[in-house]
């Protein structure tokens, strides 16, 4: 086996030369004035304070905006929802009331009968074309329902002869 070694080379340190009063005629240092005084870091650190926390102030704001508007939008789907199925419900009783075997008991109910023989009117002549008998009643007249005063419509106003006049007062004395 080969056995190798490093070989190393003494180190040579550099010589100085020496120096002649003829090279150095200036001096190597020089005097400088003295550095002027910087100002105060405290508005610097202010104004960065400043920022972060009206950076912090806007973020907070933003984020009860949009949590006061996320339970805006969830109160109004929520709403839309309920008014969608009552619409949906509605709709399904109004199909169911279109029937003619419901409209023709809610006719009966209010004490409507069959036509056997219809009569018809000529509109020029004004004359009656066939001839009707009377209805034939199943009983006595049905009565109407009560309505209670909250649901029931008012009884139509005759303004031609108002109750009392309020006038424009220019009428004279």
């Amino acid at each position: 086996m080969a056995s190798t070694s490093a070989v190393h080379a003494p180190a040579i340190r550099p010589t100085r030369g020496t120096r002649s009063s003829s090279t150095a005629t200036r001096p190597r240092l020089a005097v400088v004035s003295a550095p002027k005084a910087g100002g105060s870091t405290m508005p610097f650190t202010l104004l960065c304070t400043f920022i972060v926390v009206a950076t912090l102030a806007a973020l907070l704001f933003l984020n009860i905006q949009m949590s006061g508007t996320s339970y805006e939008i969830t109160r109004l789907q929520a709403q839309s929802q309920r008014l969608k199925e009552e619409g949906q419900g509605l709709a399904e009783t109004n199909e169911r009331m279109g029937t003619p075997q419901e409209l023709e008991r809610q006719a009966r109910e209010i004490g409507m009968v069959p036509v056997s023989d219809p009569a018809y009117i000529d509109l020029d002549t004004g004359e009656i074309i066939g001839e009707t008998a009377p209805a034939e009643q199943t009983g006595t007249a049905p009565e109407l329902a009560g309505v209670p005063a909250e649901v029931a419509v008012p009884p139509a106003q005759i303004y031609d002869q108002p109750e009392a006049y309020h006038g424009m007062g220019n009428e004279g004395a």
